[in-house]
């Protein structure tokens, strides 16, 4: 019968035996980051790439951790070791990033960006534009709003009645409007109107 299950053991990544992070730390470079010997020891394409990829106010995250030397699985006792690099990614929007662009730098170049628990960091200025809805309501004025609808038709409240263009009205009225009708008729000329207008 014991020989049917499969002993299984568990071995449980944690900061502190991964280099200091994890992936999905959001991370920056560290002030000194050209003084390391990760960034020393890197070709100038790289260096130059790493410089400009990280000049923006983007956010940044660690998707991948690994050793600097490749082993065959992810079982190998090779993959715990002292010296990780890690991939880095920009935040292009909440849950997308830059997979294509991203850049493998050394642990000791990065600093961790601080966060609350499951809380992302502000959005950058960079990705911020301005609203243009309007929250509170405004009173249509009419005045302005005949200009811009007869003159330059430059508001897009128009439409196109055969050949011309002809601005739409966008208040509310402020009378009410006299709809045409006839009461019913008893006109012998007419008939008995009363079994169908009921």
């Amino acid at each position: 019968m014991a020989k049917r299950f499969l002993k299984l053991i568990e071995n449980t990544i944690t900061k502190m035996s991964n280099g200091g992070f994890l992936v999905g730390n959001y991370v920056k470079l560290a002030g000194d980051y050209k003084s390391k010997d990760g960034y020393k020891n890197l070709p100038a394409k790289q260096k130059e790439y790493i410089d400009s990829y990280f000049d923006s106010d983007s956010n940044y995250k660690i998707v991948n951790i690994k050793t600097a030397e490749v082993t065959p699985g992810p079982g190998n006792i090779d993959n715990r070791a002292l010296d990780y690099v890690a991939d880095v990614a920009k935040q292009l929007t909440v849950g997308r990033y830059d997979n294509q662009g991203k850049v493998t730098v050394s642990l000791d170049m990065l600093d961790q960006v601080e966060v609350d628990p499951n809380h992302l960091p502000g959005v950058p200025d960079s990705q911020r534009y301005d609203n243009k809805v309007k929250i509170k309501p405004e009173e249509v004025d009419e005045e302005e709003f005949e200009k811009n609808n007869n003159a330059n038709l430059s508001n897009p409240r128009i439409t196109q009645q055969g050949d011309s263009v002809k601005g739409t009205e966008a208040y509310l009225p402020t009378k009410n409007t006299k709809i045409p009708s006839k009461t019913v008729s008893f006109d012998n000329k007419v008939g008995n109107t009363s079994q169908y207008m009921s």
